[in-house]
């Protein structure tokens, strides 16, 4: 009897202690991201002149101040246009590239493949400083290009675009391509067939692909610390220098703006994805 109650024991048993596992991992990992992200949000209620803990009297005097200063405000414009150009270049040059590499055959298609990947595995530190050097005496119409906004986009995008590649590439192989064919059938020229046929179909995909890289540059570091002068720092960089001087709750303030924006950008996504679902379904 016991022999044979033991198989039937373990059977009942794995299945409970794999659910208890799963559910406390998951309790875990929820628990690791949310606390570092709570922390933040409650010392910018600080009144206090110094991060500290516990806070003795909340208010929203670092918001005020936040808004009033316009080193800080400037540093915010500067990262949201340096991130909207980053998504622009990085988007555009990630889906032209994903589909190229989809749709057609051409020599040393391995080779530029893993050259299109590698600034994603390279430190930022390195990047950075590679653009620093190699643009850095490069001047448009006698201005130089070094502490530009502009720079700073082409080289956040040696992160984002990779990303962008992937993420398209892996969309393309999804669409139908009876749908493309039909279109070239019925005589629509090729930038027709994919501005009309094919970017609706992977519209998800696009979405997402420009907030990945919005987000990205938004929150770059090292490689805007390389490239930014004192009128086009980003709110960053700004943190971290300030960080060294002086650790105000203005700090908490503004990782709140970048952590809302966060969050903003991946609610459009599952936005636009369950409206995509929707539209399947129907």
């Amino acid at each position: 009897m016991s022999d044979g109650s033991t198989p039937l024991t373990r059977r009942s048993v794995e299945p409970v202690v794999f659910r208890v596992l799963t559910l406390a991992f998951t309790i875990f990992i929820v628990a690791y991201v949310l606390i570092p992200i709570v922390v933040t949000l409650v010392m910018s209620f600080n009144e206090a002149a110094q991060i500290r803990f516990p806070i003795k009297v909340w208010s929203l005097g670092w918001y005020g101040d936040f808004i009033a200063s316009p080193q800080w405000t400037d540093a915010l414009k500067n990262s949201f246009i340096i991130a909207v150009g980053t998504a622009v270049i990085s988007t555009t040059a990630g889906i032209l590239a994903a589909w190229a590499f989809e749709r057609y055959d051409f020599a040393f298609k391995n080779v530029l493949y893993i050259l299109i990947m590698m600034p994603l595995f390279m430190p930022g530190v390195v990047l950075g400083l590679g653009v620093a050097i190699a643009f850095g005496g490069l001047e448009i119409g006698g201005v130089s290009i070094y502490g530009s906004r502009g720079l700073v986009m082409v080289a956040h995008s040696l992160w984002a675009m990779p990303l962008v590649f992937m993420l398209m590439e892996a969309t393309f192989r999804t669409i139908d391509n009876r749908v493309v064919e039909a279109a070239n059938d019925l005589g629509a020229p090729p930038v027709r067939t994919f501005f009309e046929v094919v970017i609706p179909m992977v519209s998800t995909g696009v979405i997402s692909s420009v907030l990945f890289a919005f987000v990205i540059s938004l929150n770059e570091f090292v490689m805007a610390l390389f490239l930014t002068d004192r009128d086009t720092q980003t709110l960053p960089v700004l943190m971290w220098l300030s960080l060294r001087s002086a650790g105000t709750p203005r700090l908490a303030v503004a990782s709140v703006i970048l952590a809302l924006t966060v969050f903003a950008c991946l609610s459009l996504i599952m936005l636009w994805y369950i409206r995509q679902l929707r539209k399947v379904s129907r």
